[in-house]
């Protein structure tokens, strides 16, 4: 059983969202910033029955940023997420700190190709299949205005390799030297031919360590010392987060004075918020409200140039009716994946997903197309044994119902609106499916079929990862990565292993081919769409423009125009 699933409540979602709108705009109408410019204490609101809790910034000169003049000629700009993750310590996970304009990687994903690019470094030399030589920029301060050099960058990659099991794991290194002050080599255990793109990974993000061992993990947790253009001061979770410009920033000046954000789980909400002007920036917008905010005159959608990440069904080896091979092939012929990504993804908001991964970056044209037909998935139940005995319309086998339980969670707008065509879908092949919408966290749980999910498959601007992180042998927890399924085929495992070390290109495509063939063949996991993220925006937001890959979203050029 899921414990924690339910049906999802639409007018409950809209009213938790509504008051936490309202605990936000009370709190802006408090200071952000001391009278004397000292940087502010860090507010984390936990649950209502746990205790409030405020961190501060030390105040130490290597541990605190200077004081900086703030004026009143930028505004600041409001943004409604679907997200607001508890840790803002990029180890943990980078995704928040990365779209929010906080943290930086040494590379990142190029909006056109998706190869990776500098960053804070300003560029890589493969030195041998072990090693490679990485060169950074000279002009980075951190927040508290000590220097990014390459003794940083060493104790702050080390720093996350010693934290996070699936950062070592990807990264697999033997060690960081300094050769000199804006130069690291970084020597591993294997080959790793990708290493500049696996350097794009959010938890990767460049952070004072000395500054995090000074003030403690809980404490960094909520007040990280990073290099972006924008300063964390305010964070009540799920809630709302608010930052400052941060105006030692080696890109130049902000244009903004700072970005507050709202969390709105619910995309009605977020929408509605847009409209009526109390945000000016919203994240994963649905087809109809994009097409409600492009015909008023007001607001405009944004969305990147192609679909980079994956809207999708998780599928449950561990439970009896995907076990049976005959179910899982019926399961997934029963259901139209190409007509449910028309209704989730039209036009701009995507395109659907014959494989895992986007054309963008990998083309399999050899890889056949999901069939749908839920006459023949009728036939393969019956020959399996499967029959409608007592004519209400459901097969069963053995006195069993064939009954299968569709998980997701509403954050996602797709995932609940996908799984209520799938049941429609499969009741037409005699499957009973039984929906529940609750927290993403459910996915850990065992009582799921399929479980509806989003992700980004393109991490590292490479096949290898993406695959890995998803199916790879014990990628069996968030941590370590997904296969929250629990798919196991010894050639899928055989194929990454070489495909891990290889540096060969030619034989890396045909190796991710290959493994999305076997994606394909067993059912391992059930693709949709490749959504484009899609934002909604004021027209008074000036340069902004939505990249391809999700961990971008606000930079230091963004500004608000009168």
């Amino acid at each position: 059983m899921l414990a924690s699933a339910s049906l999802v409540h639409k007018p409950m979602l809209f009213m938790g969202a509504f008051l936490a709108f309202i605990l936000f705009i009370s709190s802006c109408a408090q200071s952000s910033q001391n009278s004397n410019g000292e940087m502010p204490a860090v507010t984390v609101v936990a649950d209502s029955v746990q205790p409030v809790r405020a961190i501060a910034y030390p105040t130490t000169a290597s541990a605190a940023r200077p004081d900086q003049p703030q004026d009143s000629e930028r505004p600041t700009l409001t943004a409604g997420v679907a997200w607001l993750v508890e840790s803002l310590d990029p180890a943990d996970s980078g995704w928040s700190t990365s779209r929010f304009g906080m943290s930086e990687n040494l590379f990142r994903l190029s909006a056109t190709d998706l190869q990776p690019e500098p960053w804070l470094a300003t560029g890589a030399r493969f030195v041998d299949p072990l090693t490679w030589e990485i060169s950074l920029r000279q002009d980075v301060q951190f927040y508290n205005g000590d220097q990014m050099d390459a003794a940083a960058v060493k104790s702050s990659l080390e720093r996350v390799i010693a934290s996070s099991p699936a950062v070592a794991n990807m990264l697999r290194v033997d060690s960081i030297s300094v050769p000199a002050p804006d130069t690291i080599v970084i020597t591993t255990t294997e080959p790793k031919p990708t290493l500049p793109g696996m350097l794009t990974t959010p938890a990767t993000g460049i952070v004072h360590a000395e500054a995090a061992d000074r003030m403690g993990i809980e404490a960094f947790r909520y007040a990280p010392v990073l290099t972006g253009p924008f300063i964390p001061t305010e964070y009540a979770e799920n809630e709302y987060l608010k930052s400052v410009a941060n105006d030692n920033y080696w890109g130049g000046r902000p244009a903004l004075a700072g970005v507050n954000y709202i969390g709105l789980p619910d995309v009605s909400s977020r929408e509605l918020a847009l409209q009526a002007g109390d945000v000016h920036l919203v994240t994963n917008i649905s087809p109809g409200g994009a097409e409600f905010i492009d015909a008023h005159p007001d607001f405009r959608t944004s969305a990147g140039e192609f679909g980079t990440g994956i809207v999708m069904w998780w599928v449950n080896f561990q439970r009896p009716a995907i076990s049976d091979p005959a179910a899982r092939q019926a399961i997934g012929m029963a259901i139209d994946r190409q007509s449910i990504a028309d209704l989730v993804a039209p036009g701009a908001a995507g395109s659907y997903a014959p494989s895992l991964l986007p054309e963008a970056m990998i083309s399999c044209p050899e890889i056949p197309e999901a069939v749908y037909d839920p006459v023949e998935a009728r036939n393969i139940l019956e020959e399996a044994g499967y029959a409608d005995q007592d004519g209400d319309g459901i097969v069963e086998k053995d006195g069993a119902p064939l009954e299968i339980v569709i998980g997701g969670y509403p954050e996602t707008f797709q995932l609940p609106v996908m799984a209520e065509a799938a049941q429609a879908m499969l009741a037409d092949a005699g499957i009973d499916a039984k929906v529940l919408i609750s927290d993403w966290s459910a996915v850990k749980e065992s009582g799921w079929d399929l479980f509806g999910w989003f992700d980004t498959v393109v991490e590292t601007g490479d096949p290898y990862w993406n695959i890995q992180k998803l199916l790879g042998a014990g990628a069996g927890t968030y941590s370590d990565g997904s296969n929250y399924g629990g798919f196991a085929n010894p050639r899928m495992e055989e194929v990454l292993s070489v495909l891990a070390t290889e540096t060969d290109a030619e034989t890396r495509e045909t190796l991710a081919c290959e493994a999305q063939a076997i994606i394909a063949s067993d059912h391992a996991l059930l693709p949709v769409s490749h959504s484009a993220h899609t934002y909604g925006v004021s027209n008074r937001v000036t340069n902004f423009q939505a990249h391809p890959v999700r961990f971008y979203f606000i930079h230091s050029a963004v500004g608000l125009s009168e």
